[in-house]
C-alpha cells in the first residue's frame, strides 16, 4: 500500500476551556474520495480548519500531506502545494464574474500570469459545466448551484492533488445534487483526490469509498461507507438513543 496523501495525527484544537476537535488521526488515500459526517458541531469544519490553517492551526497534533509536514505553514503556501478547498458558505466576489474570480484564483494560488492564467480559468469554467452564458455576470447573480459550481472551479484553478469540499450541497435541489454527484466522480476519476464533508448522507454515500464519522470532536467510526452508516454508535449520535 502506497504511504497516505494527507494525514493527520493526534490533531487536537482547544478553545479555552472547549475541545473542538480531539485526538484526531485518520489517512487519505491518493485517488479516493474520502467522506467525513457528523451531526452539527461534531468538528467537521474545525477539523478542515487546522488542516489548511484558514483561520487557525490545531493545539497539537501532526498533519502531513505528500509526505512533508504542513501543520505550521501559512495557508498560501498549503493551497500552492496541491491542498484547496472549499467553504460552507459561498465565499464568491459579489462584484467579480465567475470568470475574474477565477483568475484570482489562477493568479494567486496558482501562481499564473496573463494568457496562461486566463487559459486555466476557461479550462476549469468548462471542466465543472459552468454556463459560458453566465460566466461574466456578476458572481451575486448566480443561482446557488452556479456559486458551488464557482467555489469548486476556484480551487480547482490552483491545481489541486487534494480538493476538500465543506458540505458543497447544502441548499441544493435534488436534482442539482444528482448533477454534483456526478461532477465529483468525474473530478476523482480524472485523478483528484477529494475529501468531502457533507450532511446530505445519500451524496456521501454514493461518492465515498471510505468513511470517518465524528462526534463531540472525535471520531465516533470509520471504515466502508455501508458499515460505518449501521453502527450503533453512528445511528444513536444521529437519531437519538431511543432510535
Amino acid at each position: 500500500m502506497t504511504d497516505p496523501i494527507l494525514q493527520t495525527k493526534s490533531v487536537t484544537k482547544v478553545f479555552g476551556g472547549l475541545t473542538a476537535v480531539k485526538d484526531v488521526s485518520f489517512e487519505v488515500r491518493a485517488g479516493e474520495i474520502f467522506g467525513i459526517a457528523g451531526p452539527n458541531g461534531s468538528g467537521k469544519s474545525t477539523l478542515f480548519n487546522i488542516i489548511t490553517s484558514i483561520p487557525f492551526t490545531a493545539t497539537s497534533g501532526e498533519i502531513y500531506f505528500k509526505g512533508e509536514r504542513i501543520d505550521r505553514r501559512p495557508p498560501y503556501r498549503i493551497a500552492q502545494s496541491g491542498l484547496c478547498r472549499t467553504f460552507q458558505k459561498d465565499a464568491e466576489f459579489p462584484d467579480l464574474s465567475a470568470r475574474e474570480t477565477l483568475l484570482v484564483s489562477a493568479v494567486y494560488n496558482g501562481r499564473l500570469r496573463g494568457g496562461e492564467a486566463a487559459a486555466r480559468a476557461g479550462r476549469v469554467l468548462e471542466r465543472v459545466e459552468f454556463s459560458a452564458a453566465r460566466s461574466d455576470l456578476p458572481s451575486r447573480d448566480l443561482s446557488i448551484y452556479e456559486k458551488k459550481q464557482l467555489m469548486i472551479a476556484s480551487a480547482l484553478a490552483c491545481d489541486p492533488a487534494v480538493l476538500m469540499l465543506d458540505e458543497p450541497a447544502s441548499g441544493l435541489t435534488k436534482p442539482e445534487i444528482g448533477k454534483l454527484d456526478d461532477l465529483l466522480v468525474s473530478l476523482n476519476r480524472s485523478g483528484i483526490t477529494i475529501v468531502l464533508i457533507e450532511h446530505v448522507l445519500s451524496l456521501l454515500l454514493s461518492v465515498s469509498q471510505r468513511l470517518m464519522v465524528l462526534n463531540y470532536g472525535e471520531i465516533l467510526a470509520a471504515g466502508a461507507p455501508a458499515d460505518v452508516v449501521k453502527d450503533p454508535a453512528v445511528v444513536e449520535a444521529y437519531l437519538g438513543a431511543r432510535a
